[in-house]
């Protein structure tokens, strides 16, 4: 394993949640917006009581409907956000057992070389065959 396929992973990871944070604010701002649209709706109902004018409860019922177009987008968005919380995790993941797997590989290399010069610092013992002369 070489040590662009960990920066790689660790990149991956960090735009993840980079977009997550995006999906977070983004999500955010909606739900503002939806908590303003709701006091708005409150505000219109509370005069509709008062009042009994249709204009009104048809204004009241169209905020609803802005609000919940608001909600169904601040949804979406916090989907979003979940799936890049699932794809900075796996790729955390990912970097982490790369990462691993480069540490073992250098290892078992160096276990390896150690062999070798083990090996090769051994006296090898020659067996010469002798046979007697005949005379």
């Amino acid at each position: 394993m070489r040590l662009s396929s960990v920066t790689t992973a660790v990149c991956i990871s960090l735009l993840s949640v980079a977009c997550t944070v995006g999906c977070w604010y983004r999500a955010d701002l909606l739900r503002s917006e939806a908590a303003w649209l709701m006091e708005r709706g409150k505000a219109q109902a509370a005069e509709y009581a008062t009042s009994f004018d249709d204009a009104l409860a048809t204004q009241q019922l169209e905020t609803f409907a802005k609000r919940r177009a608001v909600m169904e987008r601040a949804h979406l968005w916090q989907r979003g956000q979940s799936l890049g919380i699932l794809f900075a995790v796996a790729a955390a993941v990912g970097a982490w057992m790369l990462h691993m797997l480069r540490r073992l590989n250098g290892e078992l290399d160096e276990a390896s070389e150690e062999l070798e010069t083990e090996r090769s610092s051994e006296p090898v013992p020659v067996r010469a065959s002798v046979r007697p002369s005949r005379t």
